[in-house]
């Protein structure tokens, strides 16, 4: 191979990597302004738009494979051109120093701004500063006393913790897993050149992957915090050990290219098909699910445990399931493949451009989360403009801002030796037409164009939707403005896409992350407090599932019956029963309390499930303990 051919630059898979890292700027977004059957944290937007759903769907279904997929490339195109221990040297600079800032750092400036995940919640009510710091600072570190145990969250972090693992494995076993002798075995170098060479092949790959997918908690393969689940970790170690496989065979990325548009064709229709059978199969999963985890430590006891792999937890769903996951599995192939491809037919020269947002793509994605939340959070209060436009205009606030803090703090400064490799000088070639101020000139007219028609879509979009309230579906989750649901008399026929009312809304979601209490105007605007959705669980089935036992305690003093079957045969003496065994003492504890007041209201304990157990029997299998020790005393 020619010296200029082993040290050409990839200026192509430079750009995808840092698409892959901007479009987390988007994701961030558009979660704020989505429809209600969307019930993600960050749901708050009373006419949400199934656009910005569709861009989630398409973000996450491929976004970091393909991250990871190129970690693994450019990890070994180092190892190759600069040696290990440059390797190992600039990793520890530039992934692991920035990561133990943004742990120690950003984490708890998040949690200044946007309240831990919950803006709308009152979990740090009544707290000064010092007080709200020191309960988010190091995963709650400073307040093991009190019995909480460790908080598992990263926020965007998660995927710098992910690839410190990869980097790790890569290290360690490099010698082993390059080694001819495995690679003839396995057969593995093999696999990636038909998985290549033929056009189909993306197709092979997905099938391939997808047992390994199909083991996961849940088919989406939500990002985590740093209790990592050992499926997804190996899942995501896959792609990465591919991207190092692939640049020792880069003459396949020719192929690549010439099969981009098949990928594309393939991609662009099914990645919007494929969102409503996921949330689907998400929703019907069994209450066994709760407790299935490929996690290996308790964050109470703070101790390493075994994963708890429940067999029911995971097979279910029939062929649906089956399918969902191999055309997840295989349109990730795809749109990973079409990304590495179209980028090469159009963007492997040189470009000023496009080497300016590689270089920017690290802080950008480093800063950005909480400055987009924070203004999401309050663009979703503003009910004059359309969900799509105000998506669209904290995208261009957000990034004006993140921009400017990049040329002023990081491109020309000692930070920049750490987000970018090595820092520039405003004196290079070619930088006067970066400030920021030229930047804005540039951008200006595209960005206006863009505002123009975001604001005519999405005003068609909404009224479009003008006959379809669904403001007592938000509010009930979100629990934000207290009066809303007064300007209503009945909530009945409020459902969404899958049949839950405003009250199911009201149990998705931890009634400690309320402002206020919707349940009780929620009750009296109910004709029955036993509506059932797609899979026959009614709002107190949730209540019991997600821990709210108040609740649960009102649901069943109004009337609600607690023993209507979900489509398992599940009532919620059953879920309570099953999620005893949760490993975790302090929420095993809380189920039981459930348990016992629901034995209190006269649930029949005879009902059967779909494999004949009684709530007796799903306790003792659960958690080997028997419905008489447990209601002793009552």
């Amino acid at each position: 191979m020619s010296e200029s051919v082993k040290h050409q630059r990839y200026h192509d898979l430079d750009f995808v990597r840092a698409a892959a890292m901007l479009l987390g700027l988007l994701l961030h977004v558009c979660i704020f302004f989505m429809p209600p059957e969307k019930y993600f944290w960050g749901s708050g937007d009373y006419s949400g738009d199934i656009l910005n759903a569709q861009f989630l769907n398409f973000i996450h279904l491929f976004r970091m494979q393909l991250f990871f997929l190129l970690a693994g490339f450019f990890a070994e195109l180092v190892v190759d051109r600069k040696g290990l221990s440059n390797f190992v040297q600039d990793r520890l600079k530039r992934i692991l120093l920035p990561f133990v800032v943004g742990v120690l750092v950003m984490v708890p400036v998040f949690t200044l701004l946007n309240g831990n995940f919950g803006y709308y919640n009152n979990l740090f009510d009544g707290k000064n500063i010092l007080e709200i710091i020191r309960s988010s600072a190091l995963f709650g570190w400073f307040e093991l006393e009190s019995g909480s145990g460790l908080k598992d969250g990263l926020l965007h972090y998660w995927f710098v913790y992910y690839l410190l693992i990869f980097y790790l494995l890569y290290v360690v076993f490099r010698p082993l897993l390059m080694s001819k002798l495995i690679q003839t075995v396995s057969g593995w170098n093999q696999l990636i050149e038909i998985g290549i060479k033929r056009w189909w092949g993306f197709l092979l790959l997905g099938v391939l992957i997808a047992p390994l997918q199909y083991s996961l908690k849940s088919v989406s393969i939500p990002p985590t915090g740093f209790n990592v689940p050992l499926a997804d970790l190996g899942l995501y170690f896959l792609y990465f050990f591919f991207g190092v496989s692939l640049y020792r065979q880069r003459s396949l990325l020719e192929y690549v290219t010439k099969n981009a548009y098949v990928y594309a064709a393939f991609s662009v229709p099914l990645f919007i098909l494929i969102d409503y059978p996921t949330m689907k199969i998400d929703l019907s999963a069994p209450i066994a699910n709760d407790l299935y985890t490929w996690t290996i430590f308790d964050l109470q006891t703070l101790e390493f445990v075994r994963p708890n792999l429940i067999k029911e937890g995971v097979l279910f769903g029939g062929w649906a399931m089956v399918l969902v996951v191999l055309l997840r599995a295989t349109l990730c192939w795809s749109m990973c493949l079409a990304s590495i491809g179209i980028a090469s037919r159009y963007l492997s020269k040189e470009s000023s451009t496009v080497r300016y947002l590689a270089d920017s793509a690290y802080w950008v994605y480093w800063i950005h989360m909480p400055l987009t939340f924070k203004l999401s959070y309050m663009f979703q209060d503003y009910e004059a403009l359309d969900p799509l436009t105000k998506c669209y205009l904290v995208l261009v606030v957000s990034t004006l801002l993140i921009y400017m803090s990049y040329q002023w703090f990081v491109r020309y400064t000692w930070l920049g030796n750490f987000f970018m490799g090595k820092k520039k000088s405003p004196s290079d070639p070619g930088e006067e037409q970066f400030r920021i101020l030229n930047l804005i000139k540039v951008c200006s007219k595209p960005v206006l164009i863009g505002a123009i028609f975001t604001f005519c879509v999405g005003s068609l979009m909404r009224y479009n939707r003008s006959s379809e309230d669904r403001t007592p579906l938000v509010e009930a989750y979100v629990a934000r403005k207290q009066g809303v649901l007064d300007k209503y008399g009945t909530f009945e026929g409020f459902r969404d896409a899958f049949g839950n009312t405003p009250l199911h809304a009201t149990q998705f979601k931890s009634e400690m992350l309320r402002r206020y209490n919707p349940l009780p105007r929620l009750i009296e605007g109910m004709d029955s407090l036993d509506h059932q959705n797609d899979v026959g669980r009614t709002a107190l089935f949730y209540a019991v599932k997600i821990g709210n036992e108040t609740d649960m305690r009102t649901l069943l003093d109004r009337g609600a019956d607690p023993d209507i079957s979900d489509c398992y045969g599940h009532t919620p003496a059953h879920a309570a029963a099953i999620l005893c065994g949760n490993r975790n003492a302090e929420k095993s504890a809380k189920y039981r309390s459930m348990l016992r007041v629901l034995v209190e209201h006269g649930c029949d304990l005879a009902v059967q499930d779909q494999q004949q157990r009684t709530v007796a029997d799903c306790l003792m299998e659960f958690s080997g303990v028997s419905l008489e020790d447990l209601v002793d005393g009552l």
